[in-house]
């Protein structure tokens, strides 16, 4: 019995399952097909420097690599914080090996492949079903992300792939929490979103009844990553420190009089609440810029509980409703494509207005509409889940989507911070497709065929 049709028999679903399910499958797999080939297009056609987080992260690798020394070191913490602190030491490695950021490019492709291989593996087992496994690497191939954030040297791809990764290694014959674990810790420290994801693997080993000694390993496996990465931290810049320290700076972005729920960096100019003047800034440590960010961002948010709240669907908002944020590739990083004004811009294209319409915004205008297909499959598929029971089998990729996303309601809302769950959302959609297929025909059978009218009539 498959998990999302409990109130259909085992044999109305195989009536019109194997033919359909050959059809899934080489239809994934043509979809693959088309994910590889708009990856390496989009490599290829590539030439643009890196911009925004990017380019701090490809900076801070290149300085390394010229000082022979990891990230971060001592003077990483005078003047600023460390961000992305794994990545750009994955960075400093490919440099290294390669002497390019292009390498960065194309281990990215190789990351989605894993990223889609584990997805697949947690998508059958929440189900055990093979179609829903299909339909999943359709909705995942068809989506524009995967095929234009190869080309941007940010964490998400590689967060991503390692925190599902470590998820995948929970199921089959011989589970791996230690690993898990380490990926984990791994993961957190590229971003700190991998506490939404242990709650996952937490709660995946309740769900499958695991013995005491899974739990054990897991969190041996968290605590030897983090000593590790500490140590590491330690003997390269003398501070022990494992997670990003800039977060009190994003604090800051989503509580003050002008925050408006989106990342807008007002609030650090002059006048404002969290304006240090770069002498100042200079010889400030890490610490005490922190401390002054967090300590404005908790006085608004005293001061102005009320607005804080309010702000909080407004965040919402701008995390789920843009999909636009890998576009930039596809203009060499020249023309910006996660704002208001460039819908402005597209809106004017289309009407003979200002530049022309090209051939990347109407990738770009596919991906989003794809996007928000995909969005509604999700909301259609979480209802259909509880409506019908089966949210028990999905409820760790739930609690993910909920957890991390209220942790980025607290500080502030951008388009591309939901790339983490894009995965939780695909399979979620792909479950409902299929749970809407089956039903279509089944009432389709029901109508024009004897067989399944006798079959009715036993039921």
């Amino acid at each position: 019995m498959t998990f999302f049709l409990r109130d259909e028999t085992e044999a109305r679903l195989r009536a019109f399952g194997d033919r359909r399910s050959r059809a899934l499958q080489w239809t994934a797999v043509g979809c693959w097909a088309l994910m590889l080939v708009m990856q390496v297009v989009t490599l290829l056609r590539f030439h643009g420097d890196p911009t925004g987080d990017a380019a701090r992260y490809v900076g801070d690798a290149l300085r390394c690599v010229r000082e022979g020394h990891f990230f971060p070191a001592a003077s990483d913490f005078v003047g600023g914080g460390v961000a992305g602190t794994g990545y750009v030491n994955l960075l400093i490695v490919l440099l290294r090996l390669t002497g390019s950021v292009r390498a960065a490019y194309w281990t990215n492709l190789l990351l989605v492949q894993l990223l889609l291989g584990s997805v697949l593996w947690l998508a059958y087992n929440a189900t055990k079903s093979a179609d829903v496994c299909a339909r999943t690497a359709i909705v995942f191939c068809l989506s524009v992300p995967y095929w234009a954030e190869i080309c941007v040297a940010r964490t998400e791809i590689l967060f991503t792939a390692l925190a599902f990764f470590a998820l995948a290694l929970l199921y089959g014959k011989r589970s791996l929490p230690f690993v898990t674990g380490v990926l984990l810790a791994a993961a957190n420290w590229v971003r700190p979103l991998a506490p939404a994801f242990l709650a996952a693997a937490v709660w995946t080993l309740i769900y499958s009844r695991a013995k005491w000694h899974a739990y054990v390993r897991l969190l041996a496996g968290v605590l030897a990553a983090v000593a590790a990465i500490c140590l590491f931290t330690y003997r390269n810049s003398g501070e022990f420190v494992y997670q990003p320290t800039v977060s009190s700076g994003n604090l800051l972005i989503g509580a003050n009089e002008d925050a408006d729920g989106s990342y807008s960096d007002i609030v650090f100019s002059e006048g404002k609440a969290g304006y240090i003047p770069s002498e100042e800034k200079a010889a400030m440590t890490y610490k005490q810029i922190n401390a002054r960010y967090s300590a404005a961002a908790k006085q608004w948010i005293r001061e102005n509980p009320g607005r804080y709240i309010l702000l909080m669907p407004k965040k919402l908002f701008y995390m789920y409703i843009m999909d636009t944020y890998s576009g930039d590739v596809y203009f060499d990083n020249l023309v910006q494509t996660s704002g208001r004004e460039y819908v402005r811009e597209v809106f004017s294209a289309l009407r003979g207005q200002g530049r022309r319409f090209t051939s990347a915004d109407a990738v770009i205008c596919y991906g989003q509409a794809f996007y928000m297909l995909t969005l509604a499959a999700f909301f259609c598929g979480v209802i259909r889940s509880m409506r019908k029971g089966y949210w028990r089998s999905l409820s760790f990729l739930y609690g993910i989507f909920l957890i991390g996303t209220a942790m980025t309601m607290l500080t502030v809302g951008s388009g591309r911070y939901h790339f983490p769950y894009l995965p939780i959302l695909q399979i979620t959609a792909a479950a409902w497709w299929q749970a809407v297929s089956n039903t279509t025909s089944c009432g389709r059978r029901k109508k024009t065929t004897h067989f399944q009218k006798k079959l009715d009539n036993t039921e």
